[in-house]
């Protein structure tokens, strides 16, 4: 794809993004948002077959983003430990960076919450194949990765919910803690500091 292409497509979806603000999703046509983005509906058909396909391609652009080059990095390190810190701060980061994309879609696209939920738990799932630990953890390597994944995608909606109150590293840090020691230990250990 050529640069002017990219660009095209990254001002369509940026006017969608700007769209969604004060329409819901079912309400956004080819037109209007042709009309907003100044562009002509062949433009748009060039690049996009529907407002669906138009949806999938903006998600999936901002969610390529957010891990980084987790592997590479695993690769450098050796670490499962620090490779979550790197994740971690990596999604959280992004986040920030694309708040807005973020914010509008928890508000408008009724499934983001568990897209983005089933993003997290995929790529955590071709982690742990990629590092090797698929097969050697206690528990099934599904159950893993959907816990982790609903702990991010919780976590992110929460701190969206706050409007970004917490820095991306304060948050990368809580996730870890949360996921290090899991909920149950955390609040067995708050009891007996209350005993």
């Amino acid at each position: 794809m050529t640069p002017k292409n990219k660009k095209s497509q990254i001002k369509i979806q940026n006017a969608f993004i700007e769209l969604l603000e004060y329409l819901p999703l079912a309400k956004i046509t080819v037109r209007a948002l042709c009309n907003h983005a100044e562009i002509n509906r062949s433009t748009f058909y060039r690049y996009f077959r529907s407002i669906s396909q138009l949806t999938t391609a903006t998600i999936e652009r901002h969610f390529g983003l957010l891990f980084g080059e987790t592997y590479k990095f695993y690769l450098k390190h050796q670490s499962i430990e620090e490779s979550q810190f790197y994740i971690a701060n990596n999604i959280f980061s992004h986040i920030r960076h694309d708040y807005d994309f973020y914010h509008i879609m928890f508000k408008r696209y009724p499934n983001f919450y568990i897209t983005l939920k089933d993003f997290i738990t995929v790529r955590y799932m071709q982690l742990f194949e990629d590092t090797g630990v698929a097969n050697h953890m206690v528990l099934d390597k599904n159950i893993v990765a959907e816990y982790i994944a609903s702990a991010y995608t919780g976590m992110i909606q929460g701190w969206i919910n706050r409007q970004l109150q917490e820095s991306p590293n304060t948050m990368a840090e809580r996730l870890i803690t949360l996921n290090s020691n899991g909920p149950i230990r955390l609040l067995t250990e708050a009891e007996k500091r209350i005993k």
